[in-house]
């Protein structure tokens, strides 16, 4: 494991990867002026990186299997974990470790998203890949039944804030897409969250995919 000095005006992501090799790549992307980056490849290594307290934890999706706590960790500690994903299913993944994960990349799709995904998570925001695509209907299957029952109720408006949200907007550039304050992204935002029953915008966008209401794409 390599760790880096951690300068007191720079964020610090942690970034996990079963392949070190494509660790260094990761790490090539995140890094810059101001983000420092520490790394690990193996699950008990993510523990020592959690304690740490990185600002974001990028982990590969092979390390969550290894040890489903890591996500509940990670958000005990307010560390919020950015997912990359793979082409493997991951039906039963979601719904045992779904606590914490504030954003979802695809490891084949572009860098840049995974810095505009990460940056997004240094400020609050849960994002998702574009380059995830309708194929995360195939790997994610964590909405419930009463979940479901509840997409009915959103408004017009509130699908038109979640499919902003599944095509990775964020709150600021849904209010100039849709021309409205931020304030009342921000509303219709948690009205999305309360009816999907979901805890983050990403988990809201996977139990709309799921429930075929947005695509992404």
């Amino acid at each position: 494991m390599k760790t880096l000095l951690i300068r007191s005006t720079s964020k610090l992501v942690a970034v996990a990867d079963a392949t070190p090799t494509y660790m260094v790549g990761l790490n090539h992307t995140l890094a810059s002026d101001n983000v420092d980056v520490i790394e690990a490849s193996s699950a008990g290594a993510v523990v020592d990186l959690i304690g740490k307290a990185p600002d974001v934890l990028v982990l590969d999706v092979r390390l969550l299997r290894e040890d489903l706590s890591l996500c509940r960790l990670a958000r005990e500690n307010s560390v919020g974990v950015v997912l990359t994903i793979s082409k493997e299913p991951l039906d039963d993944l979601v719904n045992q470790a779904w606590d914490g994960i504030v954003g979802l990349w695809d490891r084949e799709g572009d860098p840049h998203e995974l810095r505009r995904i990460v940056t997004g998570a240094f400020g609050g925001e849960s994002l998702v890949s574009p380059e995830v695509g309708a194929a995360l209907l195939d790997r994610i299957s964590s909405a419930s039944d009463s979940a479901l029952a509840t997409v009915g109720r959103l408004t017009a408006r509130e699908r038109e804030i979640l499919s902003l949200m599944a095509d990775g907007a964020g709150n600021r550039a849904i209010a100039e897409a849709l021309f409205i304050s931020e304030n009342t992204v921000r509303n219709h935002v948690r009205n999305v969250l309360d009816k999907l029953q979901a805890s983050t915008r990403t988990e809201a966008v996977v139990r709309a995919l799921k429930a075929g209401l947005v695509r992404l794409g």
